[in-house]
């Protein structure tokens, strides 16, 4: 089905989000303030965090205990979170070397094969859990030096960390200036990050007290649906605008009958108050009813000729 921009509305659409960070940040704790989370912890993360904030967890070890609980928890959870996603990656790698014999190299160690296999697999389980949940990807940064300059970057198995970025909607670094923490949605010189929905640049991130509800992302998620609905709805009045432009253009072009009459049409349709893509879509059925009609255009007296 083709859909026009007015008729586009994503607000009811699952949200994939990353956040990377360095260890000891409270990523983990952060993720779980999701609408109705499951967290998939290959990395050990819950156990770092206070009980009274701890949401239900899947305790992996192998992949096929990753897909197991997935399919097992269909329809019960809003929100996946996967912590980490660099421990997931290791997971798949030995599900790969277990599984496909294409990933093992000959001498040993793991292929390029091997890695095509991960990329694959990643955009596929991605593309699975997004029709279903929302997902929250945590990764822990490394320091790299470039100079002067520091550059955090995802740690995860070689050049899977450039293809995560590729299904997620949102990607924040979760940083601490002057003592208070941020989420970075805008790419500096320093991270990746990723804005959309109106969620950009530096979102302060409140620390949690005892007793404090832990809901921060159920909040933004919230308002990047409201975000969207708002852009869907400013389309409505154009859209009104639009059908009433085409059923008017409609009737100026099916009035169309000789020759005689296509310089007035073309006038008619120029003078109409055109909204979204009338205009362009009337021109092509102007087009249209000519050619049924066997009316050319004559570019070398410029008139319109019966054929």
């Amino acid at each position: 089905m083709i859909l026009k921009p007015e008729q586009m509305d994503f607000s009811d659409k699952n949200i994939i989000m990353i956040i990377s960070g360095l260890p000891g940040v409270g990523k983990t704790t952060l993720a779980l303030s999701a609408p109705d989370v499951l967290l998939i912890d290959a990395d050990e993360g819950i156990s770092r965090v206070k009980p009274e904030h701890r949401k239900d967890s899947s305790i992996v070890k192998k992949y096929e205990d990753v897909l197991a609980d997935l399919k097992a928890c269909e329809g019960q959870y809003k929100t996946i979170v996967i912590d980490t996603c660099g421990a997931l990656i290791e997971l798949m790698k030995d599900w790969a070397m277990r599984t496909e014999p294409t990933a093992s190299k000959k001498t040993g160690g793991f292929s390029q094969q091997g890695y095509g296999i991960i990329k694959s697999e990643f955009l596929r389980l991605s593309a699975e859990l997004k029709r279903k949940f929302n997902v929250i990807y945590l990764f822990h940064v490394a320091k790299n030096k470039d100079g002067d300059e520091t550059f955090y970057d995802l740690i995860c198995e070689g050049s899977t960390k450039d293809i995560v970025w590729q299904p997620a909607d949102l990607g924040a670094y979760l940083h601490i200036i002057n003592g208070e923490r941020y989420l970075g949605f805008t790419p500096t010189a320093n991270y990746n990050a990723k804005a959309a929905y109106g969620i950009k640049g530096f979102v302060k991130v409140p620390e949690l007290g005892d007793g404090d509800k832990n809901d921060f992302l159920t909040k933004l998620f919230e308002k990047v649906k409201a975000n969207i609905k708002a852009e869907a709805d400013s389309l409505k009045p154009q859209q009104e605008a639009y059908e009433k432009i085409m059923e008017a253009g409609r009737r100026i072009i099916n009035a169309v009958g000789s020759v005689d009459n296509v310089p007035e049409a073309i006038a008619a349709i120029n003078n109409l108050d055109h909204a979204l893509t009338s205009k362009t879509e009337l021109k092509d059925l102007l087009k249209k009813r000519l050619a049924e009609l066997n009316i050319i255009y004559n570019k070398d007296t410029k008139t319109y000729e019966q054929r």
